[in-house]
């Protein structure tokens, strides 16, 4: 099993141990660093896969770390810790690169979501495999057994556990994907066990499986978030495809939350909100040329797609995600921009719904506006205030399309 590599650079040792162990739980060989000077020495032997740091540190700092890794290695991706302003932070971090920031005290379901997108990006950069973890939960000895060797064959990493305690016990040691249980066991039933893992994460699928007179208790499940069950004796070809229904819609959950929190990241870093509640870009004579590289890079830098346009609905910018995927630079929105769009999955949307949204937008600035384009996509515009020579108004629209789950 591959296991990412983490460089953590954290002075606080306390923190540094709490922060190791949770990381390693999460299938990553964790490297500790106390300092940024040693962080970096580990960097350049190690080559870490992920960096996270602290930003404030005693003789070198987060910013300097981050500057170093990205010198030595552009497409390592970094989290800075931070307990500064988040739209302040998240700005300069985002200009150097970073792919994430979390304030202190670190919220452990916030860190294992900007881990998982860390994950996703090494690995769509590369070939390597991230091997499912299947918790099999079944007190006969000989059956589970079988099934254990079955899922080995499909290239599942299988954990096994003879009753409902000691997988609860083996939950809260290891990141698990999929909760495989039988609902009949001494000392802890199978439902008795997926509500103490519910309690502890609910990161996981789960399918259980069910005898004569089990029917109640596998509704019940299935109430609980279970997401099949299947009855007792096992067919092979059934359990294979229940598996990997639960490992499609694993996967889908944790991508709409990873582009959740990057549209989250893009609403806070694009430009600095004034007292008006206008998003301004601030263009003056003296930093033209400096602010306007600096506002393309920020966008280019979003994994959302995002554009720029006026309100005769000239195209006046499109940031690199949405350039890969429409394939070729549009100078208007119209009807054939949007069939472009439906790549991404925006599926239901008019020219007059635009207008009406944007009408909004110029009547109330600082407002945000959301149109909904599907069950998973949606456009959300905002008015921009760009300060030059002279002062004008455009429409930034950040989308979400289904095409990316």
């Amino acid at each position: 099993m591959i296991l990412h590599k983490v460089l953590l650079v954290e002075d606080d040792e306390t923190t540094r141990k709490q922060l190791a162990k949770f990381i390693q739980k999460d299938r990553f060989d964790v490297i500790q660093a106390e300092n940024g000077r040693v962080g970096i020495e580990l960097f350049r032997v190690e080559k870490p896969d992920i960096v996270l740091t602290d930003l404030k540190m005693p003789d070198m700092d987060g910013m300097e770390v981050i500057n170093t890794v990205k010198r030595l290695s552009p497409d390592t991706d970094v989290i800075l810790f931070t307990g500064f302003g988040e739209t302040d932070t998240a700005v300069m971090a985002l200009r150097e690169g970073v792919l994430d920031y979390l304030k202190k005290p670190i919220d452990l379901d916030a860190l294992s979501s900007s881990l998982g997108r860390a994950r996703e990006r090494v690995v769509a950069r590369g070939d390597n495999f991230v091997q499912p973890v299947i918790l099999l939960v079944d007190d006969e000895e000989l059956p589970r057994k079988r099934l254990a060797r079955v899922m080995a064959k499909e290239n599942w990493m299988v954990i096994e556990a003879e009753n409902g305690e000691d997988a609860v016990k083996t939950f809260g040691l290891a990141k698990i994907d999929i909760v495989i249980t039988d609902i009949t066991m001494p000392i802890m039933t199978g439902l008795q066990a997926l509500h103490q893992m519910r309690k502890m994460s609910g990161d996981f699928e789960a399918i259980v499986f069910t005898g004569y007179g089990d029917e109640e208790s596998a509704i019940q499940a299935l109430r609980d978030g279970a997401i099949n069950f299947i009855k007792k004796p096992v067919d092979i070809d059934q359990l294979i495809l229940s598996v990997e229904k639960a490992l499609e819609k694993l996967r889908l959950d944790r991508a709409l939350k990873y582009r959740n929190r990057e549209l989250e990241l893009a609403r806070q870093v694009i430009a600095q909100v004034t007292a008006e509640q206008e998003l301004i870009i601030n263009l003056h004579n003296s930093v033209v040329k400096q602010a306007t590289d600096f506002a393309q890079r920020l966008l280019d830098a979003i994994p959302t797609s995002i554009f720029v346009m006026r309100r005769d609905f000239n195209i006046v910018y499109v940031n690199k995600s949405l350039m890969s995927i429409i394939g070729s630079r549009t100078d208007k929105l119209d009807a054939s921009m949007i069939e472009s769009m439906k790549k991404m999955g925006i599926k239901e949307l008019t020219l007059q719904q635009l207008e009406e949204t944007m009408n909004k937008l110029y009547d109330e600035p600082g407002s945000i506006e959301t149109i909904k384009t599907g069950d998973f996509s949606s456009l959300t515009l905002t008015l921009i205030t760009v300060v030059g020579d002279a002062r004008e108004s455009y429409v930034l629209v950040a989308i979400r399309g289904e095409r990316s789950l």
